[in-house]
């Protein structure tokens, strides 16, 4: 299972707790892991700890996005979460990496043991979002214990950790606020377009009726009402426009689609399709009520929607994405109860324009600098 090689050259791993594969993790975790293995540092080897449910499939689509990974079953039941150190111990015996880069709060507990230990020097802590808001205002778990858990996880992930990768620097401001975290040994690194994503076809202009989409999740943190009220208002203002859920059928998108018989429609694609969809839309939505996990977030789909050559639709106090699109005319601001300006087709140039800005600022290359400051921490 491992080549003699390891044991010779330094090592960095990256670990992630209890995700399962999807086109966020392929995004954010096994790409990160392949552009951070270009850019000429120590080897990054990503070390996943996975359900036992389905593993050998897991596995084996984990495998098939990032070979050199190591893919182990995780301690059943996610109350017995800490004793999933005896895995990381033993991976850490073998491998003796330097640091470890630990996505989420739970892994980075495990890592921190392993420098505890002797087993590991560095620990930088990946922090996607602020997870005991998260876990507080939308339940992630509906276990009172396990809630209660997290704030405390999350606060020594902040402190204790050498390093820290945050999404945004509205999560940087979060940490300073409730953690006291005083420190710039962070960086910031927004979530990136994936691999399959920037070669995504841009079509030239559109002769066909306005359409919006969104795409992603209807779930709670996603703020359905929030997105039903601003569509309603576009829906009966503006007859000619459409709108596209690239989501799985649920009451939410359902009950909306039945209310504007041919002008609102539900798909679910597979991840690869989903980028021509999107360059057949206009205006990406993405409003979402002022909550903390929300003021701090980095959507994957907001550069996935400007790679596609799509004009935005947000709201303020989204992470650090609303004051950008104002200020770089990515689209529009706009108010929960206001007026909505009549929306118009996005022309082949502004597209362009769009598509561009994705690949300057939302490309894994774009943050190299930032990667190699990861890399340098750890090593």
């Amino acid at each position: 299972m491992f080549p003699r090689a390891a044991f010779l050259c330094p090592v960095i791993l990256y670990l992630t707790y209890n995700d399962q594969p999807s086109g966020v993790y392929w995004s954010q975790v096994t790409d990160v892991v392949e552009h951070m293995n270009s850019l000429g540092g120590p080897e990054v080897r990503l070390v996943a700890l996975v359900s036992g449910r389905n593993f050998l499939r897991t596995r084996q689509a984990i495998k098939a996005h990032s070979p050199s990974s190591l893919v182990l079953p995780m301690v059943p039941a996610m109350r017995r979460w800490r004793m999933n150190t005896t895995l990381l111990a033993w991976v850490c015996r073998v491998l003796r990496p330097s640091g470890i880069i630990c996505r989420g709060p739970f892994a980075t507990w495990m890592a921190l043991r392993m420098r505890d230990r002797g087993l590991t020097e560095r620990v930088c802590f990946d922090g996607r979002g602020a997870y005991a808001a998260e876990w507080e205002e939308y339940r992630i778990i509906d276990n009172d214990a396990l809630i209660a858990q997290v704030r405390p996880l999350e606060q020594e992930a902040v402190g204790a950790s050498d390093f820290r990768l945050s999404v945004s620097n509205a999560l940087v401001a979060h940490w300073r606020e409730r953690y006291g975290y005083a420190g710039d040994a962070h960086v910031v690194i927004p979530c990136t377009l994936g691999m399959d994503v920037r070669s995504a076809p841009i079509p030239n202009d559109r002769d066909a009726p306005v359409r919006l989409v969104y795409s992603g999740s209807t779930a709670g943190w996603q703020s359905f009402d929030l997105l039903k009220g601003t569509l309603t208002r576009v829906l009966d203002a503006q007859p000619d426009v459409q709108v596209l859920f690239l989501s799985k059928r649920d009451v939410n998108n359902s009950t909306l689609e039945a209310a504007y018989p041919g002008r609102v429609q539900v798909k679910w694609l597979d991840h690869a399709q989903v980028s021509a969809a999107l360059a057949e839309c206009d205006l990406g939505i993405m409003v979402r009520e002022r909550t903390i996990t929300n003021q701090v977030a980095s959507p994957t789909k907001f550069a996935e929607y400007l790679a596609s050559g799509l004009r935005i639709i947000t709201n303020a106090g989204l992470g650090d994405f609303s004051e950008l699109v104002a200020r770089e005319d990515l689209g529009l601001v706009v108010a929960p109860d206001g007026p909505m300006p009549p929306l118009r087709a996005t022309s082949g140039a502004e597209r362009e324009r769009l598509h561009r800005y994705a690949l300057t600022h939302f490309t894994k290359e774009a943050h190299d600098a930032s990667y190699r400051t990861v890399l340098n921490a750890l090593a």
